[in-house]
C-alpha cells in the first residue's frame, strides 16, 4: 500500500476587518520573513503542489517559492476554497444573527442563504483528498489552503464528529501533516506547527 503525505498550510494573515471572508477574495498581508522561512522548510521534499486559486493563497505560495525555488509550481484547485458563506460574505460578523447562541454541532449544519454548510464543505473536501490522494499516491502533496478546508480535512483524517472540527485552532502559515496510509487509516504527525 502506498503511504501519502498531506502537508496542509493556511494562507498567510488577512484583515477580515471582522467581517466574513469566506471566499470573498482579499488579499494577504506581508509576513515577516522568519515565520515564511520557518514555513517553507517544513514544506521541503513536496512533490506536489496544490493551492486555492484565492489572492490570500496565490501570494502566499508565491512568496513561499521565492524563499525556497525548490517548492514544487503550484496547481490551483477551486475545491481548495474556503468556506462559501453566501449571502454573508463581506457582511460584519455582528450582523450574522443565524449564529446567536448556537452550539457546535448546531453551528456545523447552518447554511448560509446561497452558501455551504461546514457539513458541506466536508463532503467537498473529502472528495479533493479522494481525487488528488489517488492521483498522487505514495507522494508528499502540500497544500495551500484555508483554516476551514484545513479543519475539514483534520476532522476527515481522525474521524471527529464533525463539529469537533470547528474548534481546532489553525494559525497563518501553520503547517499540519496527516499521512493516508493508503488501508483507510490516517496518521497525524502535527497539527498547527508554526
Amino acid at each position: 500500500m502506498s503511504v501519502t503525505r498531506w502537508l496542509w498550510v493556511r494562507h498567510a494573515p488577512t484583515d477580515p476587518d471582522g467581517r466574513v471572508i469566506g471566499q470573498t477574495d482579499i488579499p494577504s498581508l506581508a509576513p515577516d520573513s522568519d515565520s515564511l522561512i520557518r514555513t517553507a522548510a517544513m514544506l521541503q521534499g513536496a512533490d506536489v503542489m496544490l493551492s486555492s486559486p484565492l489572492a490570500r493563497c496565490r501570494a502566499t505560495v508565491e512568496t513561499l517559492r521565492t524563499v525556497s525555488p525548490v517548492l514544487p509550481e503550484p496547481v490551483f484547485d477551486a475545491g481548495l476554497m474556503e468556506q462559501d458563506f453566501g449571502v454573508w460574505e463581506g457582511r460584519p460578523y455582528s450582523a450574522i444573527t443565524a449564529w446567536d447562541g448556537l452550539d457546535l454541532q448546531a453551528m456545523a449544519a447552518v447554511k448560509p442563504p446561497s452558501g455551504e454548510s461546514f457539513l458541506d464543505l466536508l463532503e467537498r473536501t473529502q472528495a479533493l483528498i479522494n481525487r488528488e490522494g489517488t492521483r498522487f499516491s505514495g507522494r508528499t502533496i502540500a497544500v495551500l489552503a484555508h483554516a476551514g478546508v484545513i479543519r475539514a480535512a483534520i476532522t476527515l483524517a481522525l474521524d471527529m464528529p464533525p463539529h469537533r472540527g470547528l474548534s481546532l485552532m489553525i494559525d497563518p502559515l501553520s503547517v499540519s501533516a496527516l499521512t493516508n496510509h493508503g488501508d483507510g487509516g490516517w496518521g497525524v504527525e502535527y497539527i498547527n506547527r508554526i
